[in-house]
């Protein structure tokens, strides 16, 4: 997930909510309930222990701790907690996977592109 410790959700799918269709959000989404379709956001996800999700997913980071069957695609980094449960395949740049974790499926790892911040030649040597 993202470093800024002041991120916050702005989509919640609590534990007593269900889902059947599209998800899509500009913005962090946080899932604690049920949802069969897809899942799509430009910012980040995290996915509680008590989730169910049938449905594949689609963000910029995604920590997952419940359970989903479907595939996984994000941009930068993924990381499968203790109680996370993955069946289906995982497109990422980066993977943590706890002790503890299921995962059954395909990971294919891109790598992340350094855009350089400042054109000096120090920075371009690196």
């Amino acid at each position: 997930m993202s470093r800024n410790e002041n991120n916050f959700a702005e989509t919640i799918v609590s534990s007593s909510m269900r889902i059947d269709g599209e998800l899509k959000s500009n913005g962090n989404i946080k899932i604690d309930g049920i949802v069969s379709g897809k899942v799509q956001t430009s910012q980040d996800l995290m996915i509680g222990p008590n989730a169910q999700i049938d449905a594949d997913l689609i963000a910029q980071n995604a920590v997952i701790s419940g359970t989903i069957k479907g595939n996984i695609t994000v941009k930068e980094s993924i990381l499968i907690g203790e109680t996370g449960r993955i069946i289906g395949n995982i497109s990422c740049a980066s993977i943590g996977i706890k002790e503890g974790a299921y995962f059954s499926g395909n990971c294919k790892m891109q790598e992340i592109k350094q855009v350089a911040v400042n054109s000096s030649p120090e920075i371009e040597e690196e």
